[in-house]
């Protein structure tokens, strides 16, 4: 199942939940609890990657530092990384942003601000207790990298969103962090 999974993601580019599920079905899991653990998850993306595509690894370097970059564009949002970028196991042509702001209007006045073309849409996230609720979402390009800002109300910091893989806190990588693994010095 391991070897199937890290094929889809980093063959197919498909996220992870996406070729868990499909790998799941195939093999007749209908359970989450039958399902291999993230740590196992992820050590097969990244063995796959690289026995099979090495050169991937390059190009999550550069898309993180293209993340770290828009970050600092948004450093009032107070953002964070998240999604494939993360842990590379999903497709690394998206760079996904969660932002903490009243309104999704104080993003548009900041793109606005810098000329910068966006356009909206929603993006459904997982919250604990099995819900899932759409949240605002803007998007632009920034050359041929989508970047995509997901705009979260400040209160739900006490009630962050979660991983649809694993049920737990949605990884994230803050500026600091971010910079850090890039092994950017300060």
């Amino acid at each position: 199942m391991l070897t199937d999974v890290a094929r889809l993601v980093v063959e197919d580019h498909q996220d992870l939940q996406q070729a868990l599920t499909q790998v799941a079905r195939k093999r007749g899991i209908k359970r989450q609890s039958g399902w291999p653990s993230r740590a196992a998850l992820q050590q097969a993306i990244d063995d796959y990657r690289s026995l099979f595509h090495p050169q991937q690894s390059d190009y999550l370097i550069t898309q993180r530092g293209l993340a770290l970059e828009a970050m600092r564009t948004f450093v009032e949002y107070r953002p964070q990384l998240v999604g494939a970028l993360v842990n590379g196991d999903g497709p690394l042509d998206r760079i996904r942003l969660l932002l903490f702001a009243d309104s999704p209007e104080q993003v548009i006045l900041h793109l606005e601000d810098r000329g910068m073309p966006w356009h909206s849409t929603e993006v459904s996230m997982h919250f604990s207790g099995g819900r899932r609720m759409a949240q605002p979402a803007l998007c632009f390009l920034a050359g041929d990298v989508t970047i995509e800002l997901i705009v979260l109300n400040p209160k739900l910091r006490s009630d962050p969103p979660r991983d649809p893989v694993d049920g737990g806190p949605l990884a994230g990588l803050d500026i600091e962090r971010l910079a850090d693994l890039l092994g950017e010095t300060r």
